[in-house]
């Protein structure tokens, strides 16, 4: 989601930078996805690095969850940390992570709505949560 509001000004994951003082969001990462960040910023135009280096400045930083005492059962290795970091410290996980959380999108996962960035906004439209 963070590379995509970095590409484009236009999509919900920058509305979802774009409104997150106003609604009283916190946005947060972790370690682990800002260095998911950097790896792939690198493949980007310098705009795209320009622009996330101004968004990186409406994000909290998390510690990294690396374990999690709960059973969860979920096929992915490598983004699991993402998962247990949202469920130690976020109401909502945003991804555009299909690969990865496709099974989990538009699902609940021990209280944690694991949603794409225009469902989320979608959701809180209807909810009626969005300010004007």
């Amino acid at each position: 989601m963070a590379l995509a509001a970095a590409l484009s000004e236009t999509g919900a994951s920058r509305l979802v930078f774009d409104l997150a003082a106003a609604q009283g969001w916190v946005l947060v990462l972790s370690p682990w996805v800002l260095h998911e960040i950097r790896d792939n910023l690198v493949h980007l135009s310098p705009a795209a690095t320009r622009t996330w280096l101004a968004l990186r400045t409406k994000v909290f930083l998390e510690d990294d969850e690396l374990m999690f005492d709960w059973p969860l059962l979920f096929n992915v290795t490598k983004d699991k940390p993402v998962l247990y970091t949202a469920l130690a410290c976020a109401d909502v996980l945003l991804t555009l992570d299909r690969r990865d959380f496709g099974p989990l999108l538009g699902q609940t996962v021990y209280d944690l709505r694991v949603l794409t960035p225009g469902n989320f906004l979608r959701t809180e439209r209807e909810a009626k949560r969005l300010r004007p």
